[in-house]
């Protein structure tokens, strides 16, 4: 009976050294995954070798790791056993490592470690191994574009047609824009990534074919703002395309800045809107708040497409973006792989890695500490001076207040540009009634963001 006893006690020592070393394991998966991506690369032979060189070296210290994690477990799951073996005096060897109580027993142990030492998940419901599979696919751009080249081929017959015409709705964060974009989504008949087609963004229906949820569960998104989703809610997600073809080029340690878009990438975006589009009667519909970066570049390739942005009164919209960064930071302190997981995205509208607009390619400079009022009033001021200047009639401009008190009317608007018929019977008004004490802020900046609001609502569709 005590020799079981032992042989449970092995089995909890095996269980739980591979769960304190279980990191080693991740971290050689995530290193022979990283190498096959620097093989797959495209890049300079030179540029590729370097490249190759330190993923070989990641991978040959991961091995090192890995080998001495392995003589630890066996040393951990042995030692029970051989110190029974020499307070008993029994041979080692002569052990029963055979019978079905011996098996027996060490499998119970080994199960009892997973249940004392489980980790509670964190409100988005990532395992670990999620994780480690979002890091596997999102991290490595070329093996990201490999799995774009089989889903291409893979939809191939299906002949859906690539299509010039399709609609993004943008504007600074917090403008609305999520929620425009899904009353869009639900009002007419749009096709557009949702968080179903995570991790593998860029091969939606090779996922598709592996996962795809039904029905799945709704919960208040972490903006504390009432907006629901599930895995079948649309976001934000087609950021990642570009991150993948501009590999991260327009993307700075502060800013993110302007850029054109070459034509062999257009052409890209066009097929990967067609991988998305589940019939060729939808258009494809995307958020994207970072689109004012390349607007002007993708509108000289495209006369075609709809872009909507949506602006806010200057002080209720910093207020909102300081709430939301303060929020996220003591999210991101909590969990950094809330932190990973937006920069995957390109969400760098607040938090820790939170960066600026530039538009002219140079550091945005701003005094302001990100704790007060005034840094997002300079952010807001930054982003719609610029917009203004972008002045182009083909830009569907529209004020958040409008959409708040007569939403309605909006979509109405909106169908009307698009040429599509809607369903509007379940839109309804929102209300947005918080007062914001403005008296610490710069007077200079809230006249100049004043003046720049009164030149949008002068360009704004008419509701």
């Amino acid at each position: 009976m005590l020799y079981l006893i032992v042989a449970g006690i092995s089995g909890f020592a095996l269980a739980a050294s591979l769960l304190v070393l279980k990191k080693i394991f991740f971290e050689l998966i995530e290193s022979s995954v990283s190498l096959t991506n620097e093989v797959l690369s495209k890049e300079d032979e030179s540029i590729k070798q370097k490249k190759l060189i330190v993923a070989l070296k990641r991978i040959l210290i991961s091995l090192l790791k890995t080998v001495v994690a392995f003589i630890i477990i066996a040393c951990a799951t042995l030692l029970p056993l051989y110190l029974y073996s020499l307070f008993s005096k029994t041979n080692f060897e002569s052990l029963d490592f055979t019978s079905l109580w011996f098996i027996l027993s060490l499998s119970i142990g080994s199960i009892i470690p997973f249940f004392l030492f489980k980790k509670k998940r964190n409100d988005d419901n990532y395992s670990e191994a999620s994780k480690l599979f979002h890091r596997l696919i999102l991290n490595n751009y070329n093996l990201s574009k490999l799995l774009f080249s089989f889903d291409r081929k893979f939809k191939k017959g299906e002949k859906i047609k690539e299509e010039s015409n399709f609609v993004i709705v943008s504007g600074l964060a917090r403008a609305g824009t999520t929620s425009l974009t899904d009353q869009l989504f639900k009002a007419g008949k749009f096709s557009s990534l949702d968080y179903s087609n995570m991790p593998l963004l860029l091969a939606p229906n090779l996922w598709k074919k592996l996962y795809n949820p039904k029905n799945a569960e709704l919960k208040e998104r972490k903006h504390g703002d009432k907006m629901m989703f599930g895995l079948n809610t649309i976001e934000a997600l087609e950021e990642y395309f570009f991150k993948v073809f501009l590999n991260d080029s327009f993307i700075g340690d502060s800013i993110l800045t302007k850029h054109d878009i070459t034509e062999e990438v257009y052409e890209k975006y066009l097929a990967y809107q067609s991988l998305i589009r589940s019939d060729n009667s939808h258009l494809y519909l995307s958020k994207n708040n970072n689109l004012i970066l390349r607007y002007p570049s993708l509108r000289s390739l495209n006369r075609d497409f709809k872009a909507i942005f949506l602006f806010r009164n200057p002080v209720e919209h910093a207020d909102s973006l300081l709430n939301q960064h303060l929020r996220f930071s003591d999210f991101q302190h909590d969990d950094d792989f809330i932190e990973t997981y937006m920069d995957w995205l390109g969400h760098h509208e607040f938090g820790h890695n939170q960066k600026v607009f530039s538009f002219d390619n140079k550091p945005v400079i701003i005094e302001y500490d990100k704790g007060t009022l005034d840094y997002w009033l300079s952010v807001w001021l930054n982003y719609y001076s610029y917009l203004l200047t972008l002045d182009d009639s083909a830009i569907i401009l529209i004020n958040y207040q409008d959409y708040l008190s007569n939403p309605k009317d909006v979509l109405v608007h909106l169908q009307n540009e698009l040429k599509m018929e809607f369903d509007l019977s379940n839109v309804k008004p929102f209300k947005n009634n918080k007062t914001i004490d403005t008296s610490g802020c710069n007077k200079e900046l809230l006249d100049a963001t004043e003046k720049v609001y009164d030149q949008l609502k002068q360009k704004k569709v008419s509701i």
